[in-house]
């Protein structure tokens, strides 16, 4: 039986998610709203259908599902089933999200003041520590793979998503051969660009410092016109003290930023404690400064089949600049893929496109409000320092520093990952406020 290349709604998948609202679509699949038959909790639906679709698509697809199932942190999106129907089509079943990402939030609110960053960057290292530990390294941290949770308590909680280009680091990983480099340009790592195959969890830490960076200052560091040109940047191009970022953050921020791996911290709780001592500040302010930035209104999102959309839940406003938009609910897996940079997949000269670094099938784009820009093909060789591209890996002049607990380190430096996510303290409920999180009660 052939694959079918669309999905009708009110489907059935696994024999108990009904398929009610398709709120996203791409070029092999698409992000639905669906209800657990079971259980009657909603949950996220992304779905591979397409019958041009390859295996390479689909091995990425249950990769993906494996490596998220494996992870357990209220900081990452929660997978709770791999679907296979007969009729070859492929259902990843996750938790549904309601409120927006760090990308929307940056765009509306511009440069965050420090209390408000490190409040959303704790959390986050809590999960990149937790995500490490399992010997993953997720390739992709950026602001659009970042989405501020809104529970239905009213707490929310930053959430890294999209693990579709991740990689067990591990020699013998299925899909690991010579080939291209996946990633968004300005956000990647040096050693990510060169196609380093060792990459481990500070791979991440760059990507993440970087991100940092953006939200205190308002800025893309290495963003520039061409890809090209922005991975050149990441190579080659130091960054400045900016006035905008307090001393003592920046010389945390900075050390993260080295182009060396070796030079960096030796994990993503060192680099959180060094954050946490830099400032400071009490857990109640991180609480009150994500309550900050929860968005002043949720919308559900529309049926881009045509039906009317769903009514609004109305909220109380919160504080938020002037003229800033809507952030609307969106599925996890959906946020994943609305991003205004596309993932961009970059092949070294002379090898061999690798399996499992093909344009993965969520990056066409999968979005309520329309296709995110398509997956390209970048070769180095335009760019105008073409030889960081094609050098080898900086020759550590010593043991990289590990990513487990470093030796004469302190019992503190590891255990912080622990208390990062720490439940803030419960805000007030919200008058006329409907539940804005499910889980599918499995």
């Amino acid at each position: 039986m052939g694959v079918p290349s669309t999905i009708p709604p009110d489907k059935l998948l696994g024999g108990k998610f009904r398929l009610l609202r398709r709120i996203g679509r791409g070029g092999m699949g698409d992000v639905w709203i669906a209800r657990n038959e079971a259980t009657e909790a909603e949950v996220a639906v992304k779905t591979l259908v397409k019958s041009e679709r390859t295996d390479v698509h689909d091995a990425r697809f249950r990769r993906e599902a494996r490596l998220a199932a494996t992870l357990s942190h209220r900081n990452v999106v929660r997978i709770f089933d791999l679907v296979d129907e007969e009729d070859g089509t492929l259902g990843l079943v996750m938790e549904l999200l309601r409120g927006g990402t760090l990308e929307d939030c940056m765009r509306e609110r511009g440069p965050m003041r420090t209390t408000e960053a490190l409040a959303v960057a704790l959390p986050i290292l809590s999960a990149l520590h937790h995500v490490h530990q399992k010997g993953i390294v997720h390739r992709d941290v950026k602001p659009a793979n970042i989405f501020f949770a809104v529970e239905p308590d009213g707490h929310v909680i930053p959430k890294i998503l999209d693990f579709g280009i991740a990689k067990l680091p591990a020699a013998g990983s299925a899909l690991t051969v010579d080939g291209s480099v996946l990633g968004t340009p300005h956000y990647m790592s040096p050693e990510q660009i060169r196609g380093q195959e060792d990459l481990d969890g500070r791979s991440d830490m760059f990507s993440f410092a970087v991100l940092v960076y953006e939200m205190l200052t308002g800025t893309p560091a290495f963003q520039r016109d061409s890809a090209a040109a922005s991975l050149a940047a990441v190579l080659e191009h130091e960054i400045d003290p900016d006035p905008r970022i307090e001393p003592r953050v920046w010389i945390a921020i900075s050390r993260a930023l080295a182009k060396r791996p070796y030079e960096r911290y030796g994990s993503c709780a060192e680099l959180a404690d060094a954050l946490r001592a830099a400032v400071d500040v009490t857990d109640e302010d991180y609480a009150q400064a994500l309550q900050d930035l929860r968005p002043a209104s949720d919308k559900i999102p529309k049926n881009i089949d045509g039906d009317d959309e769903a009514p609004m839940v109305r909220s109380r406003q919160t504080r938020r600049r002037k003229g800033a938009t809507l952030w609307t609910i969106v599925a996890a897996s959906a946020a994943a893929v609305v991003a205004a940079t596309a993932t961009f997949a970059v092949t070294r000269p002379g090898s061999t496109a690798r399996a499992d670094d093909a344009p993965p099938a969520t990056s066409a784009g999968m979005t309520a409000a329309g296709p995110a820009p398509p997956t390209a093909t970048v070769d180095p060789k335009p760019a105008p320092t073409p030889e960081p591209m094609t050098a080898a890996a900086p020759t550590s002049p010593g043991v990289p520093t590990p990513l487990s607990k470093p030796a004469g380190t302190t019992h503190a430096n590891v255990s912080t990952a622990s208390t990062l996510a720490r439940p803030p303290p419960k805000p007030s409920a919200r008058p006329g406020t409907k539940p804005v999180a499910t889980s599918p009660g499995f």
